[in-house]
């Protein structure tokens, strides 16, 4: 579930939220992009932001 980020040729398409965060999210490990409700993504994103990346 990795989202492919678009070619931008304007700063502001390079520095918009979409463009920031599609990064952010491919770096997330896929037990935390897979989770099955917000409240147990929430918790696997938590456990990987703090150091435990052993999900």
């Amino acid at each position: 579930m990795k989202i492919r980020m678009r070619q931008c040729v304007k700063d502001i398409g390079k520095y918009s939220f979409p463009h920031r965060t599609v990064e952010k999210w491919n770096a997330l490990s896929d037990e935390v992009v897979i989770a099955h409700s917000v409240h147990n993504f929430k918790e696997k994103l938590d456990k990987w932001r703090h150091g435990d990346r052993t999900l």
